[in-house]
């Protein structure tokens, strides 16, 4: 019987980690926003946040892959999309907030899919405005 509890015990704490992975998101400087159009190269829809792959263009005109760390699915699901929505090769405009480290790349602010219909990702402002004590991210 004790060893039916301990097992009990040890899946449910298993399965209630994802709640405890989530992140700061302090690697993201929040107060700037940079768009480009990029072509979806993978999408990955998850716990604790989906992220995706564009190849954009380069400073120096050549493509280059960005990733992005972007909303759990329910803020996706709350703005009516699904993961057929992000279709791999399609052209998308892309906005983020960059790595404050230099790397390209970031945490999405909002997507423009191919076919009109816009994402704005509100919970990495909500979350940052957890982490700054209340006060709200500005956007340039």
């Amino acid at each position: 019987m004790n060893k039916a509890r301990a097992a009990i015990c040890i899946i449910a704490c298993a399965m209630m980690s994802p709640v405890f992975a989530h992140h700061s998101f302090v690697g993201y400087d929040m107060s700037k926003t940079l768009t480009t159009r990029g072509v979806l190269k993978e999408f990955r829809w998850g716990a604790p946040h989906s992220s995706a792959v564009f190849t954009i263009k380069g400073a120096d005109g050549k493509d280059v892959d960005m990733t992005i760390a972007s909303a759990t699915p329910t803020m996706f699901v709350k703005q009516g999309f699904t993961p057929r929505d992000f279709k791999v090769g399609e052209e998308m405009e892309i906005a983020w907030h960059p790595a404050r480290n230099g790397n390209l790349g970031g945490a999405l602010a909002g997507i423009t899919l191919a076919d009109g219909r816009k994402f704005k990702d509100t919970e990495f402002q909500d979350l940052t405005k957890k982490e700054a004590g209340g006060q709200a991210a500005t956007t340039q």
